[in-house]
């Protein structure tokens, strides 16, 4: 059955294994339970390593925090099938092309899921987490190569 599901992950394009794939999926059912918290707490942590940041929203708008969570749930939920998603991962391209963005995004979301899952997040998890993310930002800078192509 794993090597059934390996070949899943596989044709997705996304070279993470079964294993880590349901080590991310679990970790981030406890960390989400049906709830924008997380990434309410990402962005603080986001704005406590850059409050530059902060600039990028307007002012006395609310964050895109609901929006995100369900983004993240879905391309989560999904990490087997990421070419079925590749067009809203390609899309996130233009907010987080930067790559010093995305590394403290990295950083943010990494830390903020540490801190959740205090003893729960193994070197395994950590692991799994960061290749996930990198995989992700693969896809958004494919996108924004793909936009900047298209416009130029």
């Amino acid at each position: 059955m794993d090597y059934y599901f390996h070949d899943i992950a596989r044709e997705g394009n996304i070279d993470m294994t079964f294993e880590q794939i349901e080590l991310v999926q679990k970790a981030w059912g406890r960390v989400s339970a049906l709830n924008n918290s997380y990434v309410q707490e990402v962005y603080e942590e986001l704005f406590r390593l850059s409050p530059e940041l902060r600039t990028l929203f307007p002012p006395h708008q609310e964050l895109p925090v609901a929006k995100v969570s369900d983004t993240l749930n879905t391309v989560i939920t999904s990490l087997s099938q990421l070419d079925a998603l590749g067009f809203i991962i390609r899309d996130l391209a233009g907010v987080t092309s930067d790559s010093t963005f995305n590394a403290l995004l990295k950083q943010a979301l990494t830390q903020v899921l540490a801190r959740r899952l205090g003893s729960g997040f193994t070197p395994a998890l950590a692991q799994a987490w960061s290749q996930m993310y990198d995989e992700i930002a693969a896809l958004m800078l494919d996108g924004m190569t793909q936009h900047t192509e298209f416009t130029t």
